[in-house]
């Protein structure tokens, strides 16, 4: 009976690992085109400050240039993948892009894994992550120029690197209403109540 409970519990492995596979695709990011930084205006949407997740509350820094910090990066993916980000872009997770929870969107950041010393330029264009510790959320591809896939997050350094003719002195927008129309157990539910309100009435929505 033990031998029969073995191969069944090698033959499940061997399926969740070509679930993996089938779920991220291997990618060789040295045929990605890399991001040059470019003088780009503050996106419509995205850069509302003072803005609150789960209670805290951040503030979107009132220029792009001169900013670096050194802390926890994680990554997202197929989730997550085709969905309106922060400044209502899509989401590629195939595309050198990240999120970040203060920094003007869009912006572009160099970010290095203090592991490998890797580098890769990254287009901020969406808000996060919400979590302790960590300072920024890469796209899949990105974390994988930076080999930290298989890790899920890595300690890492990042820095704007800017444009000599970036727009740093765009004012944030600053003191909104805000009117909450749910609360879900399913963020599936939010995400899509969130873009039809956006549509109807041209208004920025959060989740």
């Amino acid at each position: 009976m033990s031998r029969y409970l073995i191969i069944l519990l090698v033959a499940i492995l061997a399926l969740s690992g070509c679930g993996r596979k089938d779920k991220y695709r291997d990618i060789d990011t040295s045929k990605i085109k890399p991001w040059v930084p470019k003088s780009e205006p503050l996106s419509q949407y995205g850069n509302h400050s003072p803005y609150r997740v789960h209670g805290k509350k951040y503030k979107v820094k009132a220029q792009r240039s001169g900013y670096s910090e050194t802390g926890q990066a994680s990554w997202y993916g197929k989730k997550f993948h085709g969905r309106q980000t922060s400044n209502q872009e899509i989401f590629d997770m195939y595309k050198l892009t990240a999120a970040h929870k203060t920094l003007p969107l869009p912006s572009y950041v160099e970010v290095t894994n203090k592991k490998n010393n890797k580098k890769v330029i990254v287009r901020v264009n969406d808000r996060g992550p919400f979590v302790d510790k960590r300072i920024i959320d890469l796209s899949y591809a990105a974390a994988k120029a930076l080999d930290f896939v298989n890790d899920g997050i890595a300690n890492v350094h990042i820095r704007v690197v800017s444009s000599p003719k970036d727009l740093v002195n765009v004012p944030i927008k600053q003191g909104l209403t805000y009117l909450q129309l749910g609360a879900f157990s399913d963020k599936d539910s939010a995400y899509n109540l969130a873009k039809k309100i956006s549509q109807l009435l041209g208004i920025e929505t959060f989740v």
